[in-house]
């Protein structure tokens, strides 16, 4: 209906929605496909649309193609239902260009209320929703560089979600590494950059923006190479057509830029410059967090390495002996521990402190090693301090000419440990650092701990060696003694048979019947020849015992000890003894001399049993892990445990000779033959109690 034609408060009607800003549109509801009735001045501006063009049409037709959006099945329901309804729809001007609109649908009803047309108003919201892509993009990508630990990761991470975000074609980062900018990081299409490597002090946009600690933009074509003329010849490359410069600063200190190209024109809203530079702020506290990270992990890997060098030097020095060899094991160590350093030991030989191990780094300054080779004085002033305290020395800067050491300016710090024995001085472990160090808390403890390593072993090294000398001494003694044993025992059995073979010849030969007191007296020459002998065979078997090499073989202890309960029932027939012998194993070692051993036991419960009826003798074998207790026990006379000591010693006894025969040497023999088998014998008892008796043997290999 013609305006001209209309009541007026229609026409004012008109008149006001033609002059408002936003967009209005009215929808015929009564039709099948809601076409537009009327679209004022505001909606053309926005759509890009004239109304000639659409009055008559269905909305959708600004969707384009992008006709899938939960917006437009959520105004759908509204408009069969017939209520009121906002959603904000993808919309698209007849150049293609993408915007957002806000759309309010209200329903206008008749007086049956009836609805019949839809009431629309439209805003353009294509900032707000670019800004709020825009903070979601940030948020996302803040989130990945929480979890970044490397500045490559959080690099790579900042270009991808930029370039996204802000649709660039490519981009750069450039980190700060001493006195350059180094790039680290590119991403998109960039074949012929204008960014790379350079000194922070030139005239580029990257360090200009960090000195300025402000990004530079650069939004149409030409604007960078006019700030720069010589970039383009300088690097080779070729500047993009907009350009974004970020500086990544941290507590004042610059860490390096961010470079964003577009291939178009391009406008940076207050939008998108909050957002990088909320995002360079962002990078920044990654980097460092990275840089913290990695610094933590290297601290790590450095103690890591410590221990493990400190373990594997002190498993070695628990065993070794060379104190040369366990010198430049500990020099090895250090190496790890102090990457690049010099190590010296020195001993103290005719009143001078000479080198005896070094680093291979000395050689590179042979006059220096000829000279530590030949030895400082014993009064060098680098060595008096550890001399005088007995402790480590730590100096932080190293002045050869008040240390009278020539040779040795290229050392900036040295370490001095002093080795001693038995509290003298005996050697001095050096280490040299031709760059500074500050010797920390840390290095210091690290030092201190080789150097007392060392220092122990060097001790235990000395103390075995004494052993060693007081073993050799030892054992030439025993060997010196059993000969004489062996030699006086042999020796002395001929005269002690001549009494014995004299005695009986007098005997013989004087009148018969002797008085009473020369009966007695013969008697006594007779037992004490007698037990004499018995003595000097006990010797001589101990002896024997002693010199016998040792045949190891698998020995059945069961078959043994069978053995001797067979002969004790051939000699003695007349003895009641119940016997219980268990399961027994099988040991290696020298079978006949373990025969001896089960032998002097069974023939120990025998005669100590002598006088119970029944005698009760037991034989079992205890599983004691790497070793067999093998124990024998009887029900006989027993004995007072106070003096179990001499129960293994030549010619001790508990009981009067009057009362149980014997040289009292069988156990004492025992126990030589299982100690040089590795064992040892035991024994428990208690008067008139009976007694258990064993021997303990290491088990063979693979019996454990």
């Amino acid at each position: 209906m013609p305006d001209t034609y209309a009541p007026p408060d229609l026409q004012l009607l008109r008149q006001a929605l033609d002059a408002s800003v936003h967009s209005v549109v009215i929808a015929d509801a009564r039709q099948p496909d809601l076409p537009l009735l009327y679209v004022n001045p505001a909606f053309e501006r926005m759509s890009g649309y004239p109304a000639v063009q659409i009055i008559g049409l269905n909305c959708r037709f600004l969707q384009g193609q992008d006709q899938d959006q939960a917006a437009r099945h959520e105004l759908r329901h509204a408009i069969k239902e017939g209520r009121s309804a906002t959603v904000i729809l993808r919309n698209y001007r007849p150049d293609g260009t993408l915007f957002f609109n806000e759309l309010t649908i209200s329903p206008i009803h008749d007086p049956a209320g009836t609805v019949t047309h839809f009431l629309g108003f439209q805003t353009d919201v294509t900032t707000r929703e670019a800004a709020s892509a825009l903070m979601a993009s940030l948020q996302g990508l803040t989130e990945h560089l929480a979890a970044a630990r490397t500045q490559q990761e959080v690099s790579n991470l900042l270009l991808r979600g930029a370039l996204g975000a802000l649709s660039a074609v490519s981009g750069a980062v450039l980190l700060v590494q001493g006195a350059q900018l180094h790039v680290v990081a590119r991403s998109g299409h960039d074949d012929a950059s204008i960014w790379q490597d350079g000194d922070l002090d030139s005239h580029r946009p990257g360090p200009d923006a960090l000195r300025l600690n402000t990004p530079l933009f650069f939004e149409a074509g030409g604007e960078l190479v006019a700030a720069y003329p010589d970039l383009e010849t300088q690097t080779g490359g070729v500047a993009a057509v907009a350009t974004a410069v970020l500086p990544v600063v941290e507590g004042g200190q610059p860490l390096g830029v961010i470079v964003l190209n577009f291939k178009e024109p391009h406008h940076f809203t207050p939008d998108e410059e909050h957002f990088m530079a909320t995002l360079a702020g962002q990078c920044a506290l990654a980097l460092d967090r990275a840089r913290l990270s990695g610094n933590l992990e290297r601290q790590v890997q450095d103690r890591t390495a410590e221990l493990q060098a400190f373990v594997a030097f002190t498993e070695v020095a628990d065993s070794e002996t060379n104190v040369l060899a366990l010198a430049q094991r500990a020099m090895e160590v250090l190496g790890v521990l102090f990457p690049g350093c010099t190590n010296g030991y020195y001993t103290l030989e005719d009143g001078l402190w000479k080198l005896r191990v070094h680093t291979r780094d000395l050689e590179e300054h042979p006059a220096l090693l000829d000279a530590l080779r030949v030895g400082l004085p014993v009064d060098a002033p680098a060595f008096a301090g550890p001399l005088q305290t007995g402790q480590p020395v730590f100096v932080d800067g190293w002045d050869p000419r008040h240390e009278r050491t020539p040779g040795t300016a290229v050392y900036q710090s040295i370490a001095i440990y002093p080795l001693s024995i038995g509290g003298r001085p005996q050697a001095m472990f050096v280490l040299g650092f031709k760059g500074t160090l500050f010797w920390s808390g840390h290095h210091q403890a690290v030092f201190r701990a080789v150097g007392r390593s060392l220092g122990l072993a060097l001790e235990r090294t000395q103390t075995a060696r004494q052993l060693l000398a007081q073993r050799d001494q030892l054992q030439a003694t025993n060997e010196e003694l059993e000969a004489f044993t062996y030699s006086v025992s042999h020796d002395l059995r001929t005269p002690v048979r001549h009494i014995i073979s004299f005695g009986d010849l007098l005997r013989r030969e004087l009148p018969t019947p002797l008085e009473a007191k020369a009966e007695r007296y013969f008697g006594i020459i007779s037992n004490a020849a007698t037990t004499l002998s018995g003595l000097i065979d006990g010797m001589l078997d101990v002896s024997r015992t002693s010199r016998q090499a040792l045949r190891a073989e698998p020995v059945n202890l069961e078959r043994l000890f069978t053995e001797a309960r067979q002969k004790v029932a051939v000699d003695l027939p007349q003895r009641q003894i119940d016997w219980q012998i268990r399961t027994l194993p099988t040991v290696l070692g020298d079978a006949e001399l373990l025969r001896r051993v089960i032998t002097a036991l069974v023939d120990n419960a025998v005669k100590f049993t002598r006088g119970r009826d029944p005698a009760v003798i037991e034989v079992w074998a205890r599983d004691q892990g790497h070793s067999w207790a093998v124990l024998v026990r009887d029900n006989g006379v027993g004995f007072n445990p106070q003096y179990s000591d001499k129960l293994f010693s030549m010619f001790q006894r508990l009981h009067r000779a009057e009362d149980f025969e014997g040289a009292a040497v069988s156990l004492a023999n025992a126990r030589r033959i299982v100690t040089r088998h590795g064992g040892n014998m035991t024994a428990e008892g208690q008067p008139d109690q009976g007694a258990t008796f064993g021997f303990v043997l290491p088990k063979a290999p693979g019996q454990g």
